[in-house]
């Protein structure tokens, strides 16, 4: 068996996908989209240690755009973090429509798939 496949550099991560969370956000009459990203295990597990809502952090790690360490948007939201500015920013129905889409690029989803797909047989 080689273990070239396995190498950092062979590391398959999924590139940065553009999606849609909320018409409320628009520039020059479109919506924008919003740009997200996968995140590795370690740089969850360092951003979430000691927070209580682990898919809040997950949620900000993976937010590409718009930018939530931007001090401008977080104190536009009166927030003091990443997370709470995501909280601030959209509504229950967007922000599950987000954490839909940062747990699918971040893999939760497709392995959910194979799992129903097995359990069919």
């Amino acid at each position: 068996m080689d273990l070239k496949g396995f190498l950092k550099e062979n590391n398959g991560f999924p590139e940065n996908r553009r999606v849609h969370i909320s018409p409320c956000f628009r520039e020059n009459g479109e919506e924008v989209l919003w740009e997200l990203r996968a995140v590795s295990e370690e740089e969850y597990r360092r951003a979430a240690e000691g927070k209580r809502d682990k898919w809040a952090v997950l949620c900000m790690l993976s937010v590409v755009v718009p930018d939530l360490t931007d001090r401008a948007l977080r104190e536009s939201y009166g927030a003091d973090s990443g997370e709470a500015a995501l909280q601030e920013m959209l509504y229950p129905g967007e922000y599950m429509r987000l954490l839909e889409a940062v747990k699918d690029i971040n893999g939760f989803q497709s392995r959910r798939r194979v799992w129903k797909e097995q359990a069919k047989k």
